[in-house]
C-alpha cells in the first residue's frame, strides 16, 4: 500500500480484483495475433496487426492499472488504492461502517472472487467493486476488526473516566449513609447531615 499509515496503525489483510479482469484481454490479444500469423498477407492483414497492436497496448496498461487498484484492512480502517502514475484513495473509517455483503456466482465460488458491498454512514453511502479475491475473508476481516476498535475504543474510554475521576484515597464513606464523598466534606451531599471531625 502506497498510502501513509497512520500511527499504531497496522496492514491486516490485502487484496484486488481477480486476474480475470485483464485476463479477457490477453486472450483477444493472442487470437489477433494469430489471425495476424494466419492472414497477414491478406488484405486485411494490417488491420489485423494494427488491433492486436492496440490491444497489447491496453492489455499493459488495464495490467500497472490491476496491480494498483486493491483494497486494504488495517486496524482502524479500510482502504480503496489505485491509479498507476498518482494515488487516489478512499478510506472508510472502522466504526462508519455498517455493513458488508458479499456475492458470488457459480464461476465466482468456483475461482476465488466475487463481488463486496460496503454500506457506510453519511455521505459514502453504499459502494460495490466486483470481481474481488477472497471476498468472504476480506469481509470476516473487516468484522473482526470493527469488533477489536470497538473493544479497544471502550478501554480507552474506561482509563480516560479513571483519570479524571478522584481516587479512592480521596474519598471517604459516609457513616450515615455509607456513600462515597470527597475526603475534606464537612457535610454528606447525599444526606445532607454534617460530618463528625476526623480524629
Amino acid at each position: 500500500m502506497r498510502t501513509k499509515l497512520r500511527q499504531n496503525e497496522e496492514i491486516i489483510m490485502t487484496t484486488q480484483r481477480h486476474p480475470v479482469t485483464v485476463l479477457s484481454l490477453y486472450a483477444l490479444a493472442i487470437a489477433l495475433l494469430v489471425l495476424w500469423i494466419w492472414f497477414g498477407k491478406a488484405k486485411m492483414g494490417p488491420y489485423i496487426g494494427y488491433g492486436f497492436v492496440v490491444v497489447a497496448l491496453i492489455s499493459v496498461v488495464k495490467t500497472l492499472a490491476w496491480q494498483r487498484d486493491i483494497w486494504v484492512v488495517t486496524n482502524q480502517r479500510v482502504v480503496d488504492e489505485q491509479g498507476v502514475f498518482t494515488i487516489r484513495s478512499r478510506e472508510s473509517p472502522l466504526d462508519k461502517i455498517t455493513n458488508v455483503m458479499v456475492s458470488q456466482s457459480f464461476p465466482g465460488r468456483l475461482f476465488g472472487y466475487g463481488t463486496i458491498r460496503t454500506q457506510t454512514t453519511g455521505e459514502g453511502g453504499i459502494t460495490e467493486e466486483a470481481r474481488i479475491i477472497n471476498p468472504k475473508a476480506f469481509r470476516n476481516a473487516i468484522f473482526e476488526q470493527q469488533e477489536q476498535y470497538r473493544e479497544r475504543m471502550m478501554r480507552m474510554r474506561a482509563r480516560t473516566t479513571d483519570e479524571q475521576s478522584p481516587g479512592q484515597s480521596d474519598m471517604k464513606e459516609c457513616p450515615f449513609c455509607a456513600e462515597w464523598i470527597k475526603a475534606k466534606a464537612k457535610i454528606c451531599r447525599f444526606c445532607n447531615r454534617e460530618l463528625p471531625p476526623e480524629s
